[in-house]
C-alpha cells in the first residue's frame, strides 16, 4: 500500500450498476445453452430439454458463486457487499431447485404400460459408473446449503466452517465442470464455454488467497494500541508495519486478521471508526463471538493483515445528513463524522446514537471532538430507565421512536436528506421504514444488512428480494425457452 493523501468523498462507485449486472449473470447462464441451439445438436425429446436447461442453469450459477462471495468490489461495489453476500446464500437454495427440476426431468412421469420404468430410471441414476461426479455434486451442493441456512444456529468455530466451506465449494466446482463437459450436448464449443467459465471463476477466488501468500511484511500493519472503552467493547487501533497508508471513503470496513496466518480464513469484518486521511486505523470490537470474545487477550505489537477496503456504507450526498448508530454500529459513523470534521463539511448533521444502556456507550471522547467541530448535539438514547440522567448528561428513553425521530428532522426536507443506519436489524428496519413514510427517498436511505434472521424486513429489504425474485425469474426464463425452442 503507497501512500496517499486524503481522498475525498465522491458520488462515483466502484463496480458495475446492478441492471448491468443481471443482464450479465443471465447472459452468462445462457450462454453454454448456444451452441446445442445453433447446432441443433441438443435434445429432442421435451423432458430431457428441460433436463438439459435446468442442469446448465445450475451449473453456470454454482460457478458463478465463486465469484459473488463479496470480495471482487470492482464488479459489485456499487450494489454493496451486503446485497453480494445476501444474493450468494440465497442463490445456492435456487440452484438446489434447479437440480431438482433436472433430475426429475430425467427420471420422468409414471407410464401405466412400463411399471418398471421410474425403477429403473432412479436405480441407473444412482448407480451408473459414469455419473460419479454428477451424485458427488449433489452430495456436496446439499451440504453446502444445509450448513449455510444453519451456520448461525451451529457450534462449529467460524474458521473451520469457512475452510470446510471453501474445500467443498472448489470440490463442487469440479464435479459440476465434469459432469457439463462429459455430460453436455453441445460438442466442442459448449466443452470450451465450460472451461473457460471454470477458469474465469477460479483465477479471481484464487487470486484472494494468493495476495495473501504474496504479500510482503512490509505492507502488513502492527496492533499499537487496544483497550476497553464500553462493556463488551474494544477499541483497537493499528498502525501501518511500514510507511504505507490505506486510501478508503469513511463508513467502509475492513477484513483483518491477527498473527502470522496467512490464509483468509481467519479474516473477520471490522467497520474502520477512523477517518480516511488518519495516520492509522481504528476498529470497534464487540464481544459476540469465539474470536471476538477473546479479543481483549491481544498482545500489543502482534501483526495484523487488513484486506480493504469495502463495502458502500458511504455518504454520497450533499443535503442535509442524518446519523442514527446502534451499539457497535457507531464504528462506522464515528469514521463520518470525523472525516466530515476534519475536511470542514458544511452539511446539515443531526446524529443519533442509541445502545442498551450508558455501560455500553463509547465514551464521548470517541465523538464529541467531531460533533463540536460540526456544531451538532448529539441525541444520546438508552433503553434503561435508570441511565436518563448519568455521565453523559440528559438521555432519552429507548429504544428509537418516531418521535425521536421527528426530532431528528425537525426544520429539514425529508426529501432533500440522506439517512445513514447502522446497528441492530430491528432498529435499522425501524429508521429505514420511519425515514422512507416522512418522505425520504428510498435511494438516500443506505445501511449495510448481513443477517436478516432478526427482525421484520424494510420496505428497502423487499425491493431488494423482489429484484433478486425478478433475476431467478429470468433464469427459469431461459430454461423454459431453451426447453420450448
Amino acid at each position: 500500500m503507497r501512500p496517499t493523501a486524503m481522498r475525498p468523498t465522491s458520488p462515483k462507485r466502484r463496480g458495475l450498476p446492478p441492471l448491468v449486472l443481471a443482464v450479465c449473470y443471465a447472459a452468462l447462464v445462457a450462454l453454454p445453452m448456444l451452441p446445442s441451439l445453433i447446432s441443433g445438436t441438443g435434445h429432442w425429446q421435451g423432458a430431457m430439454r428441460l433436463a438439459s436447461g435446468a442442469g446448465i442453469a445450475a451449473a453456470v450459477m454454482l460457478l458463478l458463486q465463486m465469484v459473488t462471495s463479496g470480495r471482487f468490489e470492482a464488479i459489485s461495489g456499487r450494489i454493496g457487499i451486503d446485497l453480494t453476500m445476501a444474493f450468494h446464500k440465497w442463490a445456492a437454495p435456487i440452484a438446489l431447485l434447479l437440480v431438482v427440476v433436472h433430475l426429475l426431468a430425467l427420471i420422468g412421469l409414471p407410464d401405466p404400460e412400463r411399471p418398471g420404468r421410474l425403477a429403473r430410471r432412479v436405480d441407473f441414476l444412482l448407480t451408473a459408473p459414469g455419473f460419479w461426479e454428477a451424485r458427488l455434486a449433489l452430495v456436496l451442493l446439499v451440504i453446502l446449503v444445509i450448513l449455510a441456512l444453519l451456520r448461525e444456529r451451529l457450534s462449529m468455530r467460524y474458521q473451520f466452517w469457512r475452510a470446510g466451506h471453501a474445500v467443498a465449494a472448489v470440490a463442487l466446482v469440479g464435479a459440476v465442470v465434469w459432469h457439463a463437459v462429459t455430460a453436455g450436448s453441445g460438442g466442442a464449443a459448449e466443452r470450451w464455454i465450460w472451461i473457460a467459465l471454470a477458469l474465469a471463476v477460479t483465477v479471481p477466488a484464487a487470486s484472494v488467497y494468493a495476495a495473501r501468500f504474496l504479500r510482503p511484511a512490509s505492507h502488513c500493519w502492527r496492533l499499537e494500541k487496544i483497550r476497553r472503552v464500553a462493556e463488551r467493547l474494544w477499541l483497537l487501533e493499528i498502525v501501518p508495519a511500514g510507511e504505507g497508508r490505506l486510501s478508503f471513503e469513511p463508513g467502509q470496513f475492513a477484513w483483518i486478521a491477527f498473527g502470522r496466518k496467512r490464509l483468509p480464513l481467519h479474516d473477520h469484518p471490522f467497520s474502520m471508526a477512523s477517518a480516511p486521511d488518519e495516520p492509522g486505523l481504528r476498529f470497534l470490537v464487540q464481544e459476540a463471538g469465539d474470536f471476538t470474545g477473546r479479543i481483549g487477550a491481544l498482545e500489543r505489537g502482534i501483526r495484523v493483515s487488513v484486506d480493504a477496503p469495502h463495502g458502500s456504507f458511504v455518504p454520497r450526498g450533499q443535503g442535509p445528513l442524518i446519523l442514527v448508530a446502534g451499539g457497535v454500529g457507531i464504528a462506522p459513523i464515528l469514521a463520518i463524522l470525523s472525516h466530515l470534521a476534519r475536511s470542514g463539511s458544511d452539511r446539515t448533521l443531526r446524529f443519533l446514537y442509541a445502545a442498551r444502556s450508558t455501560a455500553a456507550m463509547v465514551p464521548p471522547a470517541l465523538y464529541q471532538p467531531a460533533c463540536d467541530a460540526l456544531g451538532v448535539v448529539p441525541v444520546l438514547v438508552s433503553d434503561r430507565p435508570e441511565d436518563q440522567q448519568g455521565p453523559y448528561g440528559p438521555l432519552e428513553r429507548g429504544p428509537v421512536s418516531a418521535a425521536l425521530l421527528e426530532r431528528a428532522f425537525a426544520g429539514l426536507d425529508p426529501a432533500a436528506c440522506e439517512v445513514m443506519i447502522c446497528g441492530p436489524g430491528p432498529m435499522m428496519t425501524f429508521v429505514a421504514d420511519s425515514a422512507l413514510q416522512m418522505g425520504v427517498p428510498l435511494h438516500q436511505i443506505s445501511y449495510e444488512r448481513f443477517s436478516y434472521a432478526a427482525g421484520h424486513a424494510s420496505t428497502k429489504d423487499r425491493r431488494v428480494l423482489r429484484r433478486f425474485a425478478a433475476l431467478w425469474g429470468a433464469v427459469l426464463g431461459l430454461v423454459l425457452l431453451y426447453w420450448r425452442v
